[in-house]
């Protein structure tokens, strides 16, 4: 099937039926089998080395090569006197057992069909798992029932097993898509997106493919994606099929892999609102942004595609103006300017606001994942001081009142302004490396609440992506408990648990070659025994090391290991310098300087970033910490 979109319009389809198929003939039959094996393998075990360990590991691994064992099955495998299996041994059994087809399936749904009418109701999948094999439980079965049953209607049928769900129009943002794909409990999402890039027909986007939970797919599964697209041989287009994006509901076409094909179209938009009424006080909000004493807001949403999100929550619904929300009809180009939510590329709504009209403005993304805070006057909010700030308010927004507090999160290079909260709260607190699917792995073991990341992310366990709407909703649900302005409120903050003067500098199409060498270079001087414990001074302060590293992260959920995520000063006072080189490519290296300096003092925290931290010269600076 083939779809046609512009660069900068995220979509997602929906899959409630695994697709990659091993039907793929190539010179080197014996090559491609044993590419499955492994593809499959890592998918349950992190290295080909490691040894299956139980039936239960066994059997999971067989599910992932596209095999249904039975208990005789994996009996015939494991028995009394198995203690493991190696990868060898997988890939004999695999051999041995035969694919599980879609004729399979079909036939498997048609036996439990007792009456024949297309359907499975509850009584007779209750039968079908009480009479064969290992007798289930009613409550198992209440269970698979409701996962199954996607539309409520008390019967299950085949299309309801695999079918595409697309947002209406083609579009959604990316925080809408992790929010359906956890409503319908989809397999993944397929999203193409441009995110903050140039958008148009020659501008840069992406695929991206989200898991289950709603969150970036993990290296395991991208890795055994990877390994299978180096076999396709061939794909198939269905250019006759015509789906109608503009129309709410299900459409229904006949082709040659499913019949029926469903297709259905769903209003994104109330499915993310519906979210987040659950999430804040509305009531509250509405008040704050339209009653007698309401507060000015001015949105941006750079035209990429949270606009009609904006205008649909924060102006129809919460009652701000309609002139409130700017630049939210999504465009092929993003009108020309670059939607990336910082002080440099979103300077129409920073002179905006500095001319005091408007009490909070905020920009977002392309794909509506992103955000930038400003209180009137232009008054700055740091993404690393949000997230603290948030955090340090938690119980203004009533999710958190219900789910109480599991953890926060940072990425290594955002500020430790998080940091002094969660110790001065005692919470527990997280460092990760750059990357959502490190928050979405703790959110799922039920460790983590909320997170954020010094490039303008910030997210709680709602969903499984960064989500900039959200953040906005979630300070105004501040203004409205607290009734103080946004310059207030983080100058309160500082007060109480200090500031992170924090600025970001990349040097970008740097000499690959050069740039290594750099980074080694540093890596000598800082492992040095004699660096620990160096004294440095900049301005009136003065700075002792206290670590110097490679930051090396260990996943308490996984126990998988990220190692050489980039070099780190840490200083006595938790000040922090860190070097991170990305990119090896035709155009060069980008070096990303991240300076951390923290200060307690009150008669200093109220100073410039720009002074407060180390001038350094900088090819291009992002707009953070102005």
């Amino acid at each position: 099937m083939a779809t046609n979109m512009t660069a900068n319009t995220p979509s997602v389809l929906f899959f409630n039926k695994m697709s990659l198929q091993e039907s793929f003939r190539t010179p080197d039959e014996e090559e491609t089998f044993y590419l499955h094996c492994r593809a499959a393998y890592l998918s349950v075990f992190k290295s080909s080395l490691m040894n299956i360990s139980s039936k239960q590991q066994l059997c999971r691994a067989l599910q992932q090569a596209g095999r249904n064992p039975s208990y005789a099955t994996l009996n015939k495998y494991w028995t009394p006197k198995t203690s493991k299996l190696n990868f060898d041994d997988f890939c004999e059994i695999l051999k041995c057992e035969r694919k599980i087809e879609e004729t399979d399936l079909l036939r498997a749904f048609k036996r439990m069909d007792v009456n024949g009418d297309g359907y499975i109701s509850h009584t007779e999948l209750e039968k079908a798992l009480t009479t064969r094999g290992e007798k289930m439980t009613t409550e198992e079965i209440n269970a698979i029932f409701s996962l199954l049953d996607i539309n409520k209607d008390g019967k299950l049928n085949y299309p309801e097993i695999g079918h595409l769900v697309i947002g209406q129009n083609g579009i959604m943002s990316t925080p809408a898509v992790s929010c359906v794909i956890r409503k319908i409990k989809a397999v993944g999402g397929i999203i193409l997106t441009a995110s903050h890039n140039p958008g148009g027909p020659n501008g840069d986007f992406g695929i991206k493919y989200n898991i289950a939970s709603g969150g970036p797919a993990p290296e395991a599964i991208t890795n055994q994606i990877f390994e299978v697209s180096k076999v396709l041989q061939e794909y198939h287009i269905c250019p006759e099929l015509k789906v109608d994006l503009a129309q709410i509901g299900k459409q229904t076409f006949e082709v040659d892999t499913f019949k029926p094909f469903t297709v259905e179209i769903v209003d994104s938009v109330e499915a993310y609102a519906e979210m987040l009424r659950g999430i804040f006080d509305f009531a509250a909000l509405k008040q704050l942004l339209s009653g007698p004493s309401h507060i000015n807001v001015r949105l941006d949403a750079m035209h990429g595609v949270v606009g009609p999100y904006v205008k649909k929550i924060v102006c129809e619904e919460l009652g701000s103006p309609a002139n409130s929300a700017v630049n939210c009809v999504p465009q092929d180009d993003f009108g020309g300017h670059h939607p990336d939510p910082n002080l440099t590329y979103a300077a129409d709504l920073v002179n905006t606001m500095k001319t005091g009209d408007y009490d909070l403005g905020a920009a977002f993304d392309g794909d509506g994942d992103r955000n930038m805070v400003l209180g009137k006057h232009g008054f700055f909010v740091n993404p690393s001081d949000s997230v603290a700030a948030i955090a340090a308010n938690i119980t203004c927004i009533p999710y958190f009142q219900k789910t109480g507090v599991k953890g926060l999160a940072r990425s290594m290079p955002t500020s430790g302004a998080l940091d002094n909260v969660a110790k001065a709260l005692k919470m527990q607190m997280y460092e990760t490396p750059t990357g959502w699917k490190f928050f979405g792995n703790l959110m799922d073991a039920g460790k983590l609440s909320l997170c954020g990341e010094e490039s303008f992310g910030t997210g709680s366990d709602h969903i499984r992506e960064k989500d900039g709407l959200w953040a906005v909703l979630a300070w105004l649900s501040i203004l409205a408990v607290r009734k103080q302005s946004v310059e207030d409120i983080m100058k309160d903050h500082w007060q109480k648990f200090g500031r992170n003067f924090f600025t970001r500098y990349d040097y970008e199409e740097v000499d690959s070659d050069a740039a290594n060498k750099m980074i080694k270079d540093l890596e000598k001087a800082m492992f040095d025994p004699s660096f620990i414990g160096k004294k440095f001074s900049s301005g009136d302060k003065s700075y002792e090391v206290a670590v110097a590293d490679n930051f090396a992260y260990t996943d308490p959920v996984d126990g998988s290991v990220s190692k050489n995520q980039g070099l780190r000063i840490i200083f006595s006072d938790g000040s922090r310098i860190i070097f991170r080189l990305s990119g090896t490519g035709s155009a060069g290296a980008t070096i990303r300087l991240y300076i951390d300096s923290y200060e307690k003092d009150p008669q200093k925290i109220y100073q410039d970033p720009q002074v407060r931290t180390v001038k350094t010269a900088r090819r291009r600076r992002h707009g953070i910490g102005k």
